[in-house]
């Protein structure tokens, strides 16, 4: 299944947007979760991994929420919307953080 220029396979999810850029998450690691350090929060870590990929543009990284969340019931992984929410609220905010350095340039 693709999902913009991410290809969802049996074992990954890759990106498939040419260039010399290489992104890919294997399946069965979908569900990896970090913390962070200031108020114990949990977020989905390949997502924030991906954000932080400057070559990545929003759409890009819009389209690979939504192959993570088909990634994830396609390996039968568990689940958190709560993880989840907090995971895309820490993206946007650092979406707005690179929206207010392009602005200060």
């Amino acid at each position: 299944m693709d999902f913009g220029n991410w290809k969802v396979t049996d074992s990954n999810i890759e990106w498939k947007g040419g260039g010399i850029n290489k992104f890919s998450v294997p399946l069965n690691e979908l569900n990896a979760t970090r913390q962070d350090a200031t108020d114990n929060t949990v977020f989905y870590d390949w997502i924030l991994r991906a954000t932080t990929e400057d070559w990545l543009t929003q759409n890009d990284l819009f389209d690979l929420n939504y192959a993570f969340v088909y990634g994830i019931a396609k390996a039968g992984l568990d689940f958190s919307f709560e993880v989840f929410d907090a995971t895309l609220e820490e993206q946007f905010d650092q979406f707005d953080m690179e929206d207010n350095e392009d602005f200060e340039l």
